[in-house]
């Protein structure tokens, strides 16, 4: 590992190209996607959903990646990455989970901050807040309350029922 390992962000589209082409009518403007992201590093991809997940990259229940960005390269050691994670993860709980300020993305940002001193792109990471502001986002907030019941249960094998809580 004497040159690193890479660090890799892969990119998800939740909502399947709807978001490209509904956009504009919904929203006023033009988004390529609601991103989901994870972050491979020495061919395992990790990313948050219901608790910090890990498995294979490009083997998540999101499919396949959008695109993939990479990151820098990361000089860590593998035992200090899974000290790193561990505490990570003390702090990305599922029951942490929140779609606007605690999510997939947050989480990848925090990670690779940790991986290589930079957190991921800002486009990432505030997408929900700036769909929240925009002229029609508080009209999609029940919309995005389901997207994070659902993603916030996701798992590495893929997506869990949610827990009961009343509904």
């Amino acid at each position: 590992m004497a040159d690193g390992e890479k660090v890799i962000l892969y990119v998800y589209d939740l909502t399947n190209g709807l978001a490209r082409s509904l956009s504009p009518m919904l929203l006023g403007q033009q988004i390529d996607a609601i991103y989901h992201t994870g972050v491979v590093v020495g061919g395992i991809e990790y990313f948050f959903g219901g608790g910090v997940q890990r498995c294979i990259a490009g083997q998540t229940p999101f499919g396949p990646p959008l695109r993939t960005v990479e990151l820098g390269v990361t000089h860590l050691p593998k035992d200090v990455r899974e000290e790193l994670l561990a505490d990570l993860s003390s702090r990305f709980t599922p029951q942490d989970y929140n779609l606007t300020s605690k999510n997939c993305n947050h989480f990848s940002s925090a990670w690779t901050e940790l991986l290589t001193g930079n957190p991921i792109p800002d486009e990432y990471v505030n997408q929900a807040q700036w769909i929240l502001q925009s002229p029609l986002g508080q009209m999609l907030l029940p919309i995005m309350e389901q997207m994070e019941q659902r993603y916030g249960n996701v798992t590495a094998a893929g997506f869990q029922a949610p827990s009961s809580g009343g509904r």
